[in-house]
């Protein structure tokens, strides 16, 4: 019993104190979930749990230095040879995905004592004392994604993240919390187009630039299993030169063939949101039904 009422005390005071501060509605479930987040995000996991005033960049994975970066080899090639600084598998009709989402770019928000600490360009603002702090996210994505029929489910539901990028970074909507607009947000984000909010989640709601810069690059993927890439399509080549920005849909997506799937897909790209102001990684619903993330 003792035991009992001290994990309860211990989950009050961290829904207490650990709070976020999130862009739309995303507060909700970060809120409900953060003490697991404080017991899972352990070795077992995701590695060594990041310190954001002493994280190092790892050369050989190009992570911050403890955390697991692993692909499993049931994943497919389009994951495995993409996808890093989290641990991904596959569990039945999903793809899981595992993260600390701890960038492994220099950022502001990482404070000035750290090693990883990088100034805001110029003309920026600090989003008030916000600092990044390790998470254990953990996104359940279908292996299959269909798109949904009827109404489709909006990307402000809830959810605590709507993607993960390659890098292993959460992917945030097209909204900003009331009263702030999302083109007025992003005043404060640092020279990699991320910032975290209260509890220190890193995200992006616009292109991550350690990614890609309004390329053709594989960005991540969303929760409900479909592709997100950059502004211009490869349109199934190698070659750069005919790379073209498409004509896509109200959720920043169309069906073409691409490198990774020269057989076609439905893909998202970073694009144009009249939503946000600016140009977001999505627009306000989902095109396939999505999974599930926790923290």
């Amino acid at each position: 019993m003792l035991a009992t009422t001290s994990l309860l005390v211990l989950f009050v005071l961290l829904l207490t104190n650990c709070k976020p501060k999130s862009d739309s509605d995303e507060d909700t479930l970060l809120l409900l979930a953060v003490a697991a987040s404080r017991i899972c995000a352990n070795s077992a996991y995701t590695g060594t749990t990041v310190v954001a005033s002493t994280a190092t960049l790892d050369t050989n994975t190009d992570c911050i230095t403890g955390m697991t970066s692993s692909m499993s080899a049931d994943l497919p090639a389009w994951i495995r040879n993409n996808f890093k600084c989290a641990v991904g598998s596959v569990s039945g009709s999903n793809y899981v995905f595992r993260s600390q989402n701890i960038p492994n770019n220099k950022s502001y928000y990482f404070g000035s004592t750290s090693p990883r600490y990088e100034a805001l360009g110029s003309g920026q603002k600090a989003a008030g004392t916000n600092q990044i702090s390790s998470q254990c996210l953990v996104y359940t994505i279908p292996s299959s994604p269909a798109a949904k029929s009827g109404t489709l489910t909006g990307t402000q539901s809830g959810y605590a993240s709507v993607g993960i990028t390659v890098n292993g970074l959460a992917i945030f909507n097209n909204a900003a919390a009331a009263p702030d607009t999302l083109s007025t947000e992003a005043q404060t984000f640092d020279q990699y187009n991320g910032h975290p909010q209260n509890s220190g989640v890193y995200h992006h709601h616009s292109q991550p630039l350690n990614i890609s810069n309004n390329t053709s690059a594989l960005i991540g993927v969303l929760i409900d299993g479909f592709p997100l890439y950059g502004q211009k399509c490869d349109n199934n080549t190698a070659s750069t030169a005919d790379d073209t920005i498409p004509t896509v849909d109200s959720n920043h997506g169309h069906t073409a063939a691409t490198l990774l799937f020269p057989s076609g897909i439905y893909h998202y790209h970073y694009g144009s949101d009249a939503t946000a102001g600016i140009s977001t990684l999505i627009g306000s619903y989902f095109h396939g039904t999505p999974g599930t993330v926790s923290n």
